[in-house]
């Protein structure tokens, strides 16, 4: 008598579960289903902050750390201005700015986005080396001022955590530096519904 009345109990208590486990399922998988259904749109405009590391031809290693600004032309096609600092020592310092062409080789509304990047800039050099002067052989310090041009072209990708937040290993070889590798961090301002 006990235990049947405490299968009511518990029947009673299990048919308001039964009916309170779905409605809440219901409740939480419409918004799902609805935000997949909206269409991410592609990104228009992003930019981003880098860091890495670039090696030049004498196998000297310089931290570097930038910017750029992309904006798209066509879905897939963009242009990048971009703007790095590449510092070696306190006697060795670089500035460099270069516009670059840029596509998606997939689709730029996935969460994760191909890309193969390009371009041609002005690379400034300014330094400090301790020489000799070549009348007297006495030790002199040179200071070292030049403008050169730089080239380099790679890839990455685009890792998005939200729908414009977003991180992209980078890898590119060039000329001035001629390795350059980063990590940037992302953010599209327009695009990305």
């Amino acid at each position: 008598m006990i235990f049947s009345k405490r299968l009511d109990q518990w029947l009673v208590a299990g048919r308001r579960y039964v009916l309170a486990v779905p409605v809440s399922l219901v409740a939480c998988v419409t918004p799902l289903c609805a935000q997949q259904s909206q269409q991410l749109t592609p990104p228009r405009v992003e930019g981003k902050v880098m860091f890495g590391t670039a090696i030049f031809n004498e196998d000297l290693e310089h931290k570097v750390v930038g910017g750029a600004v992309r904006a798209y032309l066509t879905k897939r096609l963009s242009i990048e201005p971009e703007y790095l600092y590449l510092r070696h020592s306190d006697t060795d310092q670089d500035h460099l700015v270069q516009p670059n062409i840029a596509f998606d080789f997939t689709d730029p509304t996935k969460q994760v986005v191909a890309y193969g990047i390009a371009g041609v800039g002005a690379l400034h050099h300014k330094g400090r080396f301790v020489g000799s002067d070549f009348a007297t052989g006495a030790p002199r310090v040179f200071d070292v001022s030049l403008t050169t041009w730089t080239a380099s072209a790679g890839g990455g990708l685009k890792i998005f955590f939200t729908k414009r937040l977003f991180i992209s290993p980078e890898f590119r070889i060039g000329r001035e530096p001629t390795v350059r590798a980063t990590i940037n961090v992302g953010y599209v301002f327009r695009g990305r519904r």
